[in-house]
């Protein structure tokens, strides 16, 4: 039910896409075992993905409710990882540093790409920048080992699930606003991204909503309840009308007498 695992995913694989020994190889919520994938693809990849989300309402009051939720950084390598280094380091274009298919080999290319992971986050770009406003109350960082050497495939695999508070979801019936519009920003600037700001620009608006029903969908509140409060529309719009008429009077103006509509 959650944009903001979405809009995780989205800034998360953007801020990583082309700054880890991963390259380009980033991809979000792969279904396919890691065994199958390393067959295709030996060289290092990223799955984003989100996991577990904690909702505590009051009552239904979903949106606005606090919330924790888990993302996931799962690195993979099951081949030799080569590194061009740059000539400021002393290489060059024809410069490479291997990293052989060993068991040493992959643990030291975990490592690696482990640290550019963490540096990204913290001190990447606009879109990192944006991954810690949307997820902001980080709480722990729990690691976990995943390796394989059976039928005749050496992989080794490291899973980094960051836990976290984060912001609200959007509300129904409105316009993007805040945090929603410099992801939306961001996504039409990227040309991998751009082709899915419209749908996402579609699930925050939705149907328009007018302000009192976006409000008693923020409470979590039925009908019955909401009206009970003096709150929402004077008429229903099937039914018995709650009021037969309404009146309003100013000072200097003449009174408006407003009816149910037939």
């Amino acid at each position: 039910m959650s944009l903001v695992a979405y809009a995780i995913r989205t800034c998360l694989g953007a801020a990583l896409v082309g700054r880890t020994l991963a390259g380009d190889r980033v991809y979000d919520s792969a279904v396919q075992p890691i065994e199958e994938m390393i067959r295709k693809e030996p060289q290092p990849f990223l799955v984003i993905s989100t996991d577990d989300e904690e909702i505590k309402p009051t009552g239904w009051a979903l949106l606005d409710a606090d919330r924790e939720l888990n993302f996931v950084v799962e690195i993979a390598i099951g081949g030799m990882t080569r590194i061009d280094l740059p000539e400021a380091e002393g290489g060059g274009a024809a410069l490479r540093l291997d990293i052989p298919h060993t068991d040493e080999g992959l643990e030291t290319t975990l490592n690696m790409v482990g640290r550019q992971i963490q540096r990204e986050i913290l001190v990447g770009g606009v879109w990192s920048d944006l991954l810690r406003d949307i997820a902001f109350g980080r709480k722990k960082v729990t690691v976990r080992r995943g390796a394989n050497a059976e039928q005749g495939t050496r992989f080794a695999a490291r899973q980094y699930v960051f836990t976290a508070d984060t912001i609200a979801e959007p509300e129904f019936g409105a316009e993007p606003d805040g945090i929603w519009v410099r992801i939306l920003d961001l996504m039409q600037a990227d040309p991998r991204l751009a082709g899915d700001v419209p749908l996402l620009r579609r699930m925050i608006a939705g149907d328009a909503m007018p302000d009192w029903q976006r409000a008693q969908v923020d409470l979590g509140l039925t009908n019955a309840s909401y009206r009970a409060l003096g709150l929402g529309p004077l008429f229903r719009a099937e039914g018995e009308p709650l009021a037969r008429r309404l009146i309003i009077a100013q000072a200097g103006r003449a009174e408006l007498s407003v009816e149910p509509a037939p």
